[in-house]
């Protein structure tokens, strides 16, 4: 199986299912950090995730943005957390509202779709691809992943090789330039590969990069 990878986004395996753990945490009521500068929570928010503590990370950066710590700028960082954490639906509890707040971030919808991919949601990935490549033509990884989302999700072999191209179009040296070549040429010849996408994780096989960031889109 090949996984996809996300610069500044380690995204975790679909593996993890809804439960308890996926709740987002809440700081009590009367926790002291009520009063916190909302720079400060977050600055311990990532003092915490470096040392490995990525539940009490995660709430100091939510009670941060809750208290006002610009969005564009933690939210990138509250997802990895999460993702980190294997709490893929908590990730995108986070990133969801944002997006339909900003609509026209592209990166973000990216890594939406991608998470969507990885739950084992590919309609809904598609559907997020499709309106990446629209907003951001020019980007190679959304064509890509929508090529290998078409072709292994829904069989649309003339869809995902339209995909390819484009993605070998702007980058002919890409990191997936050789197989979405050899994917097209399979296809061209009759004979289909087909490789199931997840989402690089902690139990992912096998692992190929795509570089996108988080933050790349306009808020």
């Amino acid at each position: 199986m090949r996984a996809v990878g996300l610069t500044a986004l380690l995204l975790a395996t679909a593996a993890c299912g809804a439960s308890s753990a996926e709740e987002r945490p809440e700081l009590p009521p009367s926790d002291p950090l009520n009063g916190v500068e909302p720079a400060l929570l977050f600055q311990q928010g990532e003092t915490l995730a470096n040392e490995g503590d990525l539940v009490r990370a995660e709430q100091y950066m939510s009670a941060a943005l809750d208290r006002g710590y610009p969005e564009e700028r933690g939210l990138p960082i509250l997802v990895r957390v999460c993702v980190n954490a294997s709490r893929i639906r908590a990730a995108l509890q986070y990133a969801t509202p944002f997006l339909e707040r900003h609509p026209s971030n592209w990166a973000l919808r990216f890594v939406v779709a991608s998470l969507q991919l990885g739950l084992g949601h590919p309609d809904i990935a598609r559907d997020e691809l499709l309106r990446v490549v629209e907003s951001a033509p020019d980007q190679p990884d959304p064509h890509y992943l929508l090529g290998v989302t078409l072709a292994d999700n829904f069989q649309d072999a003339e869809g995902a090789r339209t995909h390819f191209a484009r993605y070998v179009q702007l980058a002919p040296r890409g990191a997936h330039a050789e197989e979405a070549r050899a994917r097209m040429s399979a296809r061209a010849e009759g004979s289909v590969p087909g490789h199931a996408v997840q989402v690089l994780g902690p139990t992912a096989p096998t692992q190929t990069t795509a570089t996108v960031t988080i933050d790349g889109g306009t808020p």
